[in-house]
């Protein structure tokens, strides 16, 4: 990679990498809603065809048996134990955090009182990729948070190996939670979001769906919500960094950041600015060193070659103006008064700051999640969270007093809208008394 300065970048070359694997979706929908269509026809047989053909295996049963579990349970190492046990920790650390099962009360008049109660979703879907690598990782971020959050079922597909089962480190993360409301099934794609939506014979139907995967996986997300059968988290694509640096910024600590993210597969993204020309030309060459060292070196390549730059921006301003409209997945701030950016950042799904805080530890073990919206979605969504399993419900309780204090309006209210019904139901309350 050569660095470029991003003012002298063309049009076309700017337009493309703020895009990214956007694209053009709607061949990739076509073929999502086909095989949707066939589930909700067809059930588990259709499941049990799409796996054959895209996975390459005959699945006789679906469902995870607790053997299974076990198996893998007992043939991990004490050290992916350990570092499990670690995600774990500090992942229910930091997302016990985040609710309140009620909120304070508010009295917005004397004998008017309103408060915010927390329900769970009853049964929420997950989906684990298994791809390319074993995800045991994504499996906690979503499921940590959805146990956290109260749900009572928790259904989670994840695509089966060649020989019809899911990697151990998959079975051995979901044991270690010991949650009797998780079920888990040897499905992946599209077909197991159409399973979730419509449900199936053997998997049951779920209210929202969770987690990251291909293309057909987010096509088929966008088509379940679209068609009202399912919530969904956040359209999540393909992975993705920007990392805004000045001089102070270690050339191969940026480097190994800038790969981290291009390593996940050949449409992921991964953009450098800098207001340094010398740090610009280090980073580029320990690309350059460090890329034959990776054992996927053919597709972190392929990923800098569509939708890589190492750009070299005016001033700092610049470069937060390109990243709030890039809107990434990651953000690293490897720059001297990185505070002072942070209050200017908008757009990013997490934001890493400083030459020791790589994006990889917010992906495995510091306690963040790590299923963030892409592709600039991160304008108006955010993180993963205990809050995105559940909702809060209003509630009031009203006295005769309060209910008098807001009479005059409400019934002016009602009779400017032209619903009698409505004013009627607020002066009955009081020729009753009367």
């Amino acid at each position: 990679m050569q660095p470029v300065r991003l003012n002298d970048l063309n049009p076309e070359d700017l337009k493309r990498i703020k895009q990214r694997a956007a694209g053009d979706f709607t061949e990739v929908s076509e073929r999502a809603r086909a095989i949707m269509q066939e589930v909700k026809g067809r059930g588990d047989a259709a499941l049990r065809d799409y796996t054959a053909k895209f996975d390459g295996v005959e699945v006789a049963a679906l469902e995870v048996t607790q053997a299974e579990f076990d198996e893998a349970l007992a043939s991990a190492t004490p050290e992916l134990l350990a570092a499990l046990a670690q995600v774990i920790a500090n992942v229910t650390k930091f997302h016990k955090t985040h609710v309140k099962l009620e909120e304070e009360h508010v009295e917005t008049v004397p004998g008017i009182e309103l408060w915010r109660v927390w329900r769970p979703i009853e049964r929420v879907g997950l989906y684990v990729p298994g791809g390319k690598s074993p995800l045991p990782s994504s499996l906690l971020m979503a499921t940590i948070p959805a146990s956290i959050a109260g749900c009572k079922e928790i259904v989670i597909c994840t695509p089966p190996n060649k020989a019809g089962k899911i990697h151990p480190a998959i079975l051995t993360a979901a044991a270690l939670l010991k949650l009797p409301n998780l079920r888990m099934f040897k499905v992946g794609g599209a077909q197991a979001i159409a399973a979730m939506a419509y449900g199936t014979e053997t998997i049951p139907k779920v209210y929202k769906i969770f987690g990251a995967g291909n293309s057909y996986v987010t096509a088929a997300k966008m088509l379940a919500f679209g068609e009202g059968l399912a919530s969904i988290d956040m359209p999540a694509g393909p992975s993705e960094v920007l990392i805004i640096a000045d001089a102070s910024a270690n050339p191969a600590f940026v480097a190994a950041d800038f790969l981290s993210q291009a390593e996940h597969a050949s449409d992921s993204s991964a953009v450098l600015l800098t207001t340094s020309t010398k740090l610009a030309l280090a980073v580029a060459a320990e690309v350059r060193k460090q890329l034959p060292l990776l054992s996927t070196a053919d597709r972190a390549s392929n990923s800098l070659e569509q939708y890589g730059l190492i750009a070299i921006v005016d001033d700092m301003e610049q470069a937060v103006e390109f990243a709030n409209d890039y809107a990434p997945e990651h953000l690293e701030v490897c720059a001297e008064g990185a505070e002072i950016l942070l209050s200017k950042l908008n757009n990013a799904g997490t934001i890493f700051i400083g030459n020791y805080t790589p994006e990889p530890s917010g992906d495995y073990v510091s306690g963040l999640n790590h299923v963030l919206p892409t592709g600039a979605n991160t304008k108006m969504f955010g993180p993963l969270s205990v809050e995105s399993f559940g909702k809060k419900m209003q509630v009031q309780r009203m006295t005769l007093e309060g209910l008098a204090a807001i009479r005059q309006s409400a019934e002016v209210m009602a009779a400017t809208e032209g619903l009698p019904a409505h004013g009627r139901a607020i002066s009955i309350r009081f020729d009753t008394e009367e």
